[in-house]
């Protein structure tokens, strides 16, 4: 665990994996009280009761936030830029520089998940010297197929 967290630029890679393609992505829920909801076109003043509804690649892949926003830019989260963007991504329901907690929707396991993906790069990387890949163009971003696996020799 300890050698994981000198590797900056996988931890980048996995963050940028959930920008990209959230596993979840939509989200809803009740507004608990009015509120106004701001963004970079206006403002919209929410009802107690009222439904909310949201679509995280409207979010994750904005390019008034992210630079190059449908690329996989695997160093986006390294240094300190790349943190500050951390309040950016969405996955897990929540920034994921904010906590799960009672009080918000934010997904539980959101660290576990990191953790999770983590181990398996590291794990990919281990058994196998080289991999390749296609890519094809889908309605929602890239479509990626694994087509051939190199073991490790080793």
């Amino acid at each position: 665990m300890a050698a994981m967290e000198k590797m900056p630029l996988m931890k980048s890679v996995v963050y940028e994996s959930l920008r990209i393609e959230p596993p979840v992505s939509s989200q809803y829920g009740k507004a608990k009280r009015d509120f106004v909801i701001e963004s970079h076109d206006g403002a919209f003043q929410i009802k107690e009761g009222d439904m909310l509804y949201g679509y995280q690649p409207f979010a994750t892949k904005d390019s008034r936030i992210f630079d190059r926003a449908d690329e996989f830019v695997p160093d986006r989260f390294v240094g300190e830029e790349g943190e500050e963007m951390m309040k950016h991504v969405l996955w897990s329901n929540g920034p994921e520089s904010g906590a799960p907690s009672v009080n918000n929707k934010q997904c539980a396991g959101k660290d576990f998940v990191v953790l999770a993906l983590r181990l398996l790069l590291v794990e990919l990387f281990r058994r196998y010297d080289s991999f390749d890949i296609e890519v094809a163009a889908s309605p929602l971003g890239a479509a990626v197929t694994v087509t051939s696996l190199k073991r490790a020799s080793f």
